[in-house]
């Protein structure tokens, strides 16, 4: 499969990794010194636990020749940066399906919009930094790659992405439901933002403020319960079963771990740090849903109102 990843960051870069290594012709899409760095040091990632540094020669570019031909454009950007994607999207005529790879939740219809049938959704299962020329990254083993249709349907180009995806070593998932999806996702990534915003984005110093880490998961539990009430039933079971089943105590340990350690930073911090724009978005659409469904949530308003 030749395979176009428009957008060269942490993500795309640990997702044309592992499509290279697993066979496929991939090009990347990159701009000004990550361009330069791609070109001079190829591409070069270092899995964040182990310490085990790959570098691959790999194509990269800056702009596309009228004549390139793709069977698979993955697009893994910020939402604020989805638009500055469509007029090189819109100007390919190779019918290459597009793989918007992040946070649409709300702006699938203004996508497919501009690409009718070509576009498709879902969500990746990495995290990480880029350091120079080096992306630092960790596989999320808790989450699966989703894949979803704007339509819902379980389409043949999805069971064979899922296919590519799991060959290149990412469990992968087809939803039924990708918006309700990834509004469920956002009801258990805001508060952890916003919690973070509370303390500079400094993951430690979250791990070590019980106040804020308990409001964060008070503020999720009563996302989870509005939108389950509404009828989402998109939320992943694994974390249902922290917010949900458990005491409150089990998830704020839990958190508590997390954060203080490495994940902290390469799961939630660096993200959180980097795309305020996108997140202040995912929780203004969040209040929406949650606001709509008639369900309280006086918490996840208390955290969303308290930081920044």
């Amino acid at each position: 499969m030749r395979i176009l990843v428009l957008g060269a960051g942490v993500i795309g870069s640990v997702y044309a990794s592992k499509l290279l290594e697993a066979g496929h012709d991939v090009v990347l899409f990159a701009r000004g010194r990550r361009l330069a760095d791609l070109q001079s040091s190829g591409l070069v990632l270092e899995e964040a636990q182990t310490g085990q540094r790959t570098t691959l020669q790999v194509t990269a570019v800056n702009a596309l020749d009228a004549d390139d031909r793709y069977d698979l454009v993955l697009v893994p950007v910020r939402s604020e940066q989805l638009a500055s994607t469509l007029p090189v999207l819109s100007s390919m005529r190779d019918g290459s399906h597009v793989l918007f790879f992040g946070n649409t939740a709300g702006r699938q219809p203004q996508l497919v919009g501009a690409l009718g049938g070509r576009a498709l959704f879902g969500f990746p299962a990495a995290g990480g930094v880029r350091d120079g020329p080096i992306i630092r990254y960790v596989l999320i083993a808790q989450q699966q790659t989703m894949l979803g249709e704007p339509d819902g349907a379980t389409t043949p180009r999805t069971q064979h992405l899922k296919t590519v995806l799991q060959g290149a070593g990412f469990p992968t998932t087809i939803t039924a439901n990708i918006d309700g999806w990834l509004l469920g996702h956002a009801a258990f990534v805001v508060p952890i933002a916003f919690a973070l915003y509370r303390v500079d984005t400094d993951a430690s110093r979250l791990a070590a403020n019980p106040d804020t880490l308990k409001l964060m998961v008070r503020a999720t539990r009563q996302a989870f319960r509005a939108l389950r009430a509404s009828g989402n039933a998109e939320i992943p079971t694994n974390l249902a079963t922290l917010y949900l089943r458990l005491p409150a105590a089990i998830p704020v340990n839990y958190w508590r771990r997390v954060l203080a350690g490495p994940r902290g930073e390469l799961w939630f911090a660096a993200h959180a740090r980097a795309a305020p724009e996108e997140m202040q978005a995912l929780a203004d659409d969040l209040q929406a849903a949650v606001h709509r469904t008639g369900r309280p949530a006086p918490d996840l308003t208390k955290l969303l109102q308290s930081s920044g």
